[in-house]
């Protein structure tokens, strides 16, 4: 495992949601160093309340001091927060969005005597600092294929191509962004999704009373309720099984008045990390119902390892990194059969086949995936090294 080093990160901000690079960053802050800088805008913002608040939000960061809480139980990285203006399409923005970076890096950097940092982005918007910060190594952690997210600004593109001709790895959540997201020297690793066992563990003591009166059994879904959820898929369901209560969590940006029609239907808001587990452990079946698109043909969803890891069924939508674990999911090829197979999935709620989902989870826990990225990070660099 890296130890004794300076890491630099670009990604979302911290502790806004549990990202998959958040998650490796806490690995890595047990033995390391670590600077954040949060958010720089992938997302073309919209005059609407909720990109307000956000701004506002932000510009509060950027003008605040604010130290890092460690304490042996919880570490935190060095956030960082920059005056960025987020108009990446125009030039003149980028360039001045350019000198805010490097020069809010440069200060840390001399505060902090931070030293040959290792370089980690999942932001391609860092294309023209990669090189410029003095750092031993950069790597490229691609989550998404950014080009097909909506609203994202189509320059993305570019500035991708740009980062993978710098940096000197890439790790990518799918085996297609692995085939499409190569560096220039073609070092383009798969990183699997990883959870805490631990923390999403049943707790059926814990339910919270809002829900605990709720008809089983009970087939939920959390997370983000954004475009690519079909939620035409769920309302069959829904319609198709009366006698099953079904439950989402997680922010909308989708309107659900027609699923809230049915006496068999909830949803709740979303829910902090912190407490998510004993909402989900009402759970008999956890969904992964996305639509089958350019965008989600690339993606590796998060809550199928932690659907795992409390030991139920799980029914998603085809996806091929779901399809690596279909003998222990049910995977529908189209909606008609998402709907047959909702019958199934509660059927196989059995004790033997949920000790073996367990089992599959506990083999990708966040620190086997942050020691194998630290093995490749060291073998990167001494290459560098003795070829310099």
């Amino acid at each position: 495992m890296l130890a004794n080093r300076d890491i630099i990160i670009f990604s979302d901000d911290w502790g806004r949601l549990p990202s998959t690079l958040q998650h490796i960053a806490k690995e890595l802050l047990k033995e390391n160093r670590i600077f954040w800088i949060g958010s720089l805008g992938l997302r073309k913002p919209n005059l609407n309340l909720k990109d307000f608040k956000r701004a506002v939000n932000k510009l509060v960061n950027v003008f605040s001091k604010k130290e890092s809480a460690n304490s042996p139980e919880q570490k935190s990285p060095n956030q960082l927060h920059p005056f960025v203006i987020p108009f990446h399409n125009y030039k003149v923005i980028r360039f001045f969005n350019k000198r805010s970076l490097k020069k809010k890096l440069f200060r840390e950097i001399g505060i902090h005597k931070i030293i040959n940092p290792i370089l980690l982005t999942s932001s391609p918007l860092v294309s023209d600092i990669v090189g410029e910060i003095g750092e031993s190594s950069a790597h490229y952690f691609c989550l998404d294929d950014y080009s097909k997210l909506e609203g994202t600004f189509k320059e993305l593109v570019d500035f991708e191509r740009e980062l993978l001709q710098k940096v000197d790895t890439s790790f990518s959540v799918s085996d297609i962004l692995v085939n499409t997201r190569k560096p220039s020297n073609g070092k383009s690793y798969f990183l699997p999704q990883g959870v805490q066992c631990e923390h999403f563990q049943k707790r059926i003591d814990q339910i919270p009373a809002e829900i605990a009166d709720i008809p089983k059994p009970v087939v939920g879904f959390f997370g983000l309720i954004y475009e690519w959820i079909n939620l035409e898929a769920i309302e069959k369901c829904v319609k198709t099984y009366p006698q099953y209560s079904f439950i989402l969590i997680g922010k909308s940006l989708r309107n659900l008045d027609s699923l809230k029609q049915f006496k068999n239907f909830f949803y709740l808001d979303e829910i902090k990390y912190s407490i998510l587990p004993n909402y989900a452990s009402i759970f008999d079946v956890g969904l992964i119902p996305f639509e089958v698109n350019e965008l989600t043909v690339a993606a590796n969803p998060l809550k199928l390892l932690e659907y795992l890891s409390m030991g139920i069924p799980v029914l998603s939508s085809d996806l091929p990194e779901v399809r690596k674990f279909s003998d222990l999911v049910f995977v529908a090829k189209d909606d008609n059969e998402f709907v047959e197979l909702i019958k199934r999935s509660i059927e196989d709620n059995l004790p033997e086949r949920n000790r073996k989902r367990i089992e599959k989870a506990r083999e990708y826990s966040w620190a086997s995936i942050a020691e194998r990225i630290s093995d490749i990070i060291q073998r990167t660099e001494l290459e560098k090294k003795n070829n310099s």
